[in-house]
């Protein structure tokens, strides 16, 4: 049987956000005089906030200002794309539309919360070829843990087995991996 279900991630996949983040987070590190934020990063990529907040708690300390830090970058992330809209990759709408024609069940599984995604696919005018769109605030537990690929599946009404993942982030891999799917990266 052929798999007719593909579920993608948002960040670095569909939209190239994860290096204004990175630059963003950069900045305000330094002004908070915080080593390693590259590589702190890259540790929370496909996360949501709780997981986020977690890694960066235990890798800065507990009196590191994660509010503060967290305001600052995305000041500075949501006026970038005020000014330059939102990155979207070359050869996305192409794909969507060909999935769409052929029949694919197309669904969407990002750790962003689901304001931001709502607002963000709108904005790229591509909303409409997500039958399900599942967001970070929506599930109890993050990328790497299944759940948020799983809950897209039983949204979809699919096996997970029956279904591919299209990821970019170590987490976001495992998740799918872990809720059973097939994973394209």
């Amino acid at each position: 049987m052929q798999k007719k279900t593909i579920i993608f991630d948002m960040d670095g996949v569909i939209f190239d956000t994860e290096n204004v983040i990175l630059q963003c987070w950069k900045v305000v590190a330094e002004k908070y005089s915080l080593p390693n934020m590259e590589t702190t990063f890259y540790k929370v990529i496909g996360t949501n906030v709780d997981e986020t907040t977690r890694i960066l708690l235990e890798t800065y300390g507990d009196d590191f200002p994660y509010e503060g830090f967290r305001a600052e970058y995305r000041e500075r992330f949501f006026e970038k794309m005020a000014k330059k809209g939102i990155p979207i990759k070359k050869g996305v709408r192409e794909l969507l539309s060909f999935l769409k024609i052929n029949g694919y069940q197309i669904g969407l599984a990002s750790s962003t919360r689901r304001e931001v995604v709502e607002d963000e696919l709108s904005q790229a005018g591509i909303r409409e070829f997500f039958q399900v769109v599942i967001c970070g605030d929506m599930v109890a537990r993050s990328k790497p843990e299944p759940d948020i690929y799983l809950k897209a599946c039983e949204e979809m009404q699919v096996s997970p087995s029956d279904a591919y993942a299209i990821e970019d982030s170590k987490n976001g891999i495992r998740s799918a991996h872990a809720a059973g799917m097939t994973v394209l990266h």
